[in-house]
Parts: structure tokens; sequence; C-alpha cells
């Protein structure tokens, strides 16, 4: 049997959320389900944005998680970037600040 391993670092999954309950909503639902790598918040007028890496084999199911409460926008190293320069908020080590909220994912 042929394994195939990936040698490149996972790269980071971006989301918008028209509200901070939807966002809250979903991260609250991924502390307790996905292996969450890395992460950041930020915010751009109404809209709040989340960037967030989790391992290979749980790209598809963070996507999916993430989309059922906000808009998938992309994936790669510079929307982070883009939204640390643009942001009125930013939040690095977002899931895990905000999973341990109370009423997280109620």
């Amino acid at each position: 049997m042929v394994s195939i391993r990936i040698l490149s670092p996972p790269v980071p999954l971006a989301f918008c959320f028209d509200s901070v309950n939807g966002l809250m909503d979903a991260v609250g639902r991924a502390v307790r389900t996905l292996h969450v790598l890395s992460s950041a918040m930020a915010r751009i007028g109404s809209r709040f944005f989340l960037c967030v890496t989790v391992r290979f084999s749980e790209r598809i199911a963070a996507r999916s998680l993430f989309s059922e409460y906000g808009v998938f926008v992309g994936a790669g190293r510079f929307m982070p970037a883009y939204l640390l320069e643009h942001a009125d908020l930013f939040v690095p080590d977002a899931v895990r600040k905000m999973g341990f909220f109370p009423g997280a994912g109620a």
C-alpha cells in the first residue's frame, strides 16, 4: 500500500461572517470538533473575518462547518496579513480565546 505524505504546511482558510453571533456559534462548534492549529479574527466595518488553520485531514470538515455560519472567501497566507494591516480589530489565536467565552456555541 502506498501512502501519500503532504510536505507543505497547511494554509489558513478564510471565512466572512455578517454577525458576531454567527462567528461565535461557529467557533463554539469548532472547539469541540476540530483540531485548530492557528486562527485569527478581524473586523472590517460591520463584517467579521476568521482565518483558521486545521490539519490537512480536517480541511473539508472545517470548510463545511464554518460555511454553515459564514461565507468561505479563500485559502492562503495572504488573507491574515491583509486583515492584520486593514482591519479595525485583529485578534490572534481567536478560536482558543473565543471558545472559552461563556455561552460560545450555546
